[in-house]
């Protein structure tokens, strides 16, 4: 029997996959809320201020990945996945603690490689996920459930 917190983790790491392709949508639509923008001075200004909600939802959301990253870890243990889950369970949170730190260099070209770690977190957390994955049956159904061998 699968325990509840081995489920757990399955769940929270599918929601922490949901809220990634959420960050990328929210940043694309602060990207093209600026780059549509008319070519006058108004729709510029109106393109930088839509975009900027947009951005504020992307910052608001990368924080609550990280509370989701925690939380995850938390599931590891509690769940007592083997240790090289949880390690790399660990391993996420000092990505995502990364990722913020990124977002804040204030140097292009250092903050730029924000996106590339978004692709390690999200390449990490469906690996782990789908490799602890609780919800598939177990070898023994599996067998019995298909076809009858001769």
């Amino acid at each position: 029997m699968v325990s509840i917190y081995r489920k757990a983790y399955s769940v929270v790491g599918v929601i922490l996959l949901l809220q990634y392709f959420l960050q990328l949508y929210f940043i694309a639509a602060a990207v093209f809320s600026v780059w549509q923008a008319n070519d006058n001075q108004k729709d510029v200004y109106a393109g930088f201020k839509n975009g900027d909600q947009f951005a504020g939802i992307h910052a608001g959301n990368g924080d609550l990945a990280g509370i989701v990253i925690i939380l995850l870890l938390i599931l590891s243990f509690a769940a007592r996945q083997p240790w090289r889950t949880t390690i790399l369970t660990g391993v996420l949170f000092i990505l995502i603690v990364i990722q913020a730190t990124l977002a804040h260099t204030g140097i292009a070209l250092v903050s730029a490689f924000h996106g590339i770690n978004a692709l390690f977190l999200i390449g990490l957390t469906g690996y782990l996920t789908f490799a602890n994955w609780a919800f598939r049956r177990p070898a023994a159904q599996a067998q019995t459930a298909g076809t009858t061998s001769p």
